[in-house]
């Protein structure tokens, strides 16, 4: 929905806390759009048992030398739920110089405010959460600079399997199964399925079907002993049926395995030894046509630390896979399904231990089925397995334990 800005339009803004002064979106450009996608949802969520008390446990999953066995789950009960995932209203616009186009790009969530576990309510203000915001300027010819808080192009130019337009954040997202590991709960600085802040973007402008994308993020807290940075490369060609992309990310420092400030232990495999670093490399693929769209993504995860104690934590590496189709039977009803696999991967110990994955891969299948009022409406129904192997906690489930969703919704876009 795009219209020039007008006296009307500013109040409206500045009457949600958008603005606090005219001038402020007038300097930001000529004109605005509003644009936003809603799908609130009707979810049933079931938990299966997890492993059973005394089964083997692993390397990973313990962090222990002597890995062990697994003490009792607590299973999470039923939950029922209205779920608005990651629905959110946009505004944007740009002005163009002689040949430079300033822009901007601010998304809010309105999930967190609207579905409040309060048994009164709370919602305070239009928005507690923030997807996209950032500034850019683009040089004719050249390419687009950003800076704010976006997706890294590692997650921009993948995330091919994404179901029926209503996945972001939602049960049949892929994201925990092919960008993360299962000896950690979902989300969290082991994933590569990554929104950050504090982030340089540069996209380059596309020839000949291809583009080129960079994401940095600087540690602004660096210290002596710790600097956390992330960057992201991509390089992705399309036409009018065909896409395929490859990234690789980088996480300097993270030490998702032992944590920061460990404490080394002759019984842990954690080590203290500053330094690490963590890959994710993905290639991405998709073809569409009128009635039908299949996509395909497979990824390699490595991550890596610095242990100079014999015995320790260095290297976990594992691959995932996801796959999705789509398909009109009708005008108005399209059909789909996406599936993801992650395996038990493997792990290395600095020395000569041994070091086990066993029981870390995990799946997730989904279906679902949407009808189209028009390109603005639709009513859709999801279900979803999440599986677990024996020691694989993919959706924060209990260690082992499967999960199965069931969901009717709406959704509204503009």
């Amino acid at each position: 929905m795009k219209f020039r800005l007008s006296r009307v339009a500013l109040m409206c803004l500045s009457t949600f806390g958008v603005m606090s002064q005219v001038h402020a979106v007038q300097v930001a450009g000529d004109n605005l759009e509003v644009y936003g996608s809603l799908y609130p949802e009707y979810d049933v969520t079931t938990y299966g048992d997890g492993s059973a008390t005394g089964s083997a446990s692993n390397s990973m999953q313990s962090k222990k030398t002597v890995p062990g066995t697994l003490a009792a789950q607590t299973t999470p009960l039923q939950k029922t739920q209205i779920a608005w995932s990651q629905s959110y209203i946009g505004f944007k616009g740009q002005k163009r110089v002689d040949d430079v186009t300033f822009g901007y790009d601010f998304q809010g969530v309105m999930g967190k405010t609207i579905d409040s576990s309060s048994s009164t309510g709370g919602a305070q203000s239009l928005f507690t959460d923030t997807r996209d915001a950032y500034v850019s300027i683009g040089l004719k010819n050249i390419g687009t600079m950003q800076l704010g808080q976006m997706d890294t192009v590692y997650k921009e130019f993948g995330d091919r399997t994404r179901l029926l337009d209503v996945s972001s954040s939602n049960f049949i997202s892929t994201s925990n199964v092919l960008s993360n590991v299962g000896w950690k709960t979902a989300g969290g600085s082991t994933s590569f399925h990554t929104r950050i802040g504090n982030q340089i973007r540069l996209l380059s402008d596309k020839v000949n079907g291809f583009q080129a994308g960079f994401s940095y993020r600087p540690d602004q807290n660096r210290t002596a002993t710790q600097n956390q940075w992330l960057s992201a490369a991509a390089i992705r060609w399309s036409n009018e049926n065909f896409y395929a992309s490859l990234q690789q990310e980088t996480h300097n420092d993270y030490r998702t395995f032992s944590g920061t400030g460990a404490t080394e232990a002759a019984t842990t495999l954690v080590s203290a030894n500053p330094g690490s670093k963590d890959t994710g490399t993905r290639l991405s693929l998709q073809f569409d046509q009128d009635l039908y769209s299949v996509a395909a993504e497979f990824a390699n995860l490595k991550y890596t630390e610095n242990a100079q104690t014999a015995g320790k934590f260095t290297s976990y590496t594992h691959n995932t896979y996801a796959l999705r189709g789509e398909y009109k039977v009708q005008a108005k009803w399209t059909l789909g399904a996406n599936y993801a696999y992650e395996a038990d991967g493997s792990c290395t110990l600095n020395g000569t231990a041994v070091c086990s994955t066993n029981g870390l891969s995990g799946s997730l299948t989904s279906v679902g089925a949407k009808y189209n009022y028009s390109k603005e409406l639709a009513l859709f129904m999801l279900y979803a397995v999440n599986k677990n192997a024996s020691n694989a906690v993919i959706s924060s489930s209990a260690i082992g334990g499967n999960i199965t969703n069931v969901a009717a919704g709406v959704q509204v876009k503009f």
